[in-house]
């Protein structure tokens, strides 16, 4: 056993380069959405210059601000392979700069991706092999820490084995398993495939956009269709409907409120483009008034005031003044 707690493991199972290629133009963002969102590292793994990245992952796990494994990783990578560094986020003390990245890119490395910080950001957004990193800082790194080269690490919050296939672009890195390459590679070229057909639909204006109102409709989705020009708050109060054509009467719950119109959630079915007495709870000024009930959806009911006198809309403008200010309040104070 080692007791410094260093351990280097020389050999890793790499995937064939023909099933690595594959991928190569496969945008990041189609992996992920085929793979559930599965093995998407977090926006804190940023692309430092910008290139697109693709190759077996070369894993390093260090004591963060410690690069001992690090520059030894560079030195058994082989040509192709990504070094995948977790640091553990931190953001104090890089582990690279642009002499290992000068290096890296001499021995044919395929790219970086670092859980913690680089520095000499300039000369590193200028270099023609792809960096991914946390963040930049300035002080000096370790070379004495504990840390294993070879073994799985987590690297923008995701776990990345030795021999992963990495795919990293503009919109973040995923992680894929060998395993699991070629049916993400059948999907996501489908996914090109579907999504070319939709852009030319957008061009030529026939993109079909009915699911989003099948969406809409399965999740109960309420519609209001009345007027918003004036301020409307959200209440939840009782409401007592007298309705000519019911002998008692229906409770109710107002949700929202305004001075056009009130939306009520009934025990009750209401007939739409019926007119209705709305008897309003303290809460909402203790006041009656007329409605006409414009629509419906599921047992909500849009309803527009009509007739009102003029000192109920000066006690109705209050209650939503008071609403607008103060949210809920159980015993409004009108103050007449």
């Amino acid at each position: 056993m080692s007791k410094a707690g260093l351990y280097i493991f020389t050999n890793i199972n790499r995937p064939p380069q023909k099933l690595i290629d594959a991928f190569i133009g496969i945008p990041a963002a189609t992996l992920a959405g085929n793979m559930n969102r599965m093995s998407c590292m977090n926006a804190t793994i940023q692309s430092i210059n910008h290139l697109p990245l693709l190759g077996p992952a070369f894993t390093v796990k260090s004591h963060p601000g410690d690069n001992l494994l690090f520059q030894k990783a560079l030195d058994l990578a082989q040509p192709g392979d990504v070094v995948v560094m977790d640091a553990e986020g931190d953001l104090i003390t890089p582990v690279m700069g642009k002499l290992l990245a000068l290096w890296a890119k001499h021995r044919g490395l395929g790219g970086f991706i670092i859980d913690g910080a680089v520095c000499n950001i300039g000369a590193l957004r200028k270099m023609d092999i792809p960096i991914y990193a946390a963040g930049t800082a300035l002080a000096m790194s370790y070379k004495d820490r504990p840390g294993k080269i070879n073994a799985p690490v987590t690297c923008g919050g995701v776990v990345v084995n030795p021999g992963d296939i990495l795919v990293g672009d503009e919109d973040g890195v995923v992680v894929i398993n060998p395993r699991d390459a070629d049916e993400l590679l059948k999907k996501s070229k489908d996914t090109i495939r579907m999504e070319q057909k939709m852009i030319e639909d957008i061009e030529d204006g026939t993109w079909n956009r009915m699911w989003i109102e099948e969406a809409l409709t399965s999740r109960q989705a309420v519609i209001i269709h009345d007027n918003r020009n004036s301020p409307r708050v959200n209440v939840d109060a009782p409401v007592t409907i007298i309705n000519k054509e019911s002998a008692e009467p229906i409770h109710a719950t107002a949700i929202n409120i305004s001075m056009e119109g009130i939306l009520l959630q009934a025990e009750q079915p209401l007939e739409i483009h019926s007119q209705v007495r709305l008897y309003l709870s303290k809460e909402l000024g203790s006041i009656d008034i007329a409605a006409n009930v414009n629509w419906q959806q599921y047992n909500h009911f849009g309803c527009e005031f009509v007739d009102m006198p003029e000192d109920i809309r000066v006690i109705l403008d209050h209650v939503i003044y008071r609403h607008l200010q103060f949210g809920r309040l159980e015993n409004l104070d009108i103050g007449y």
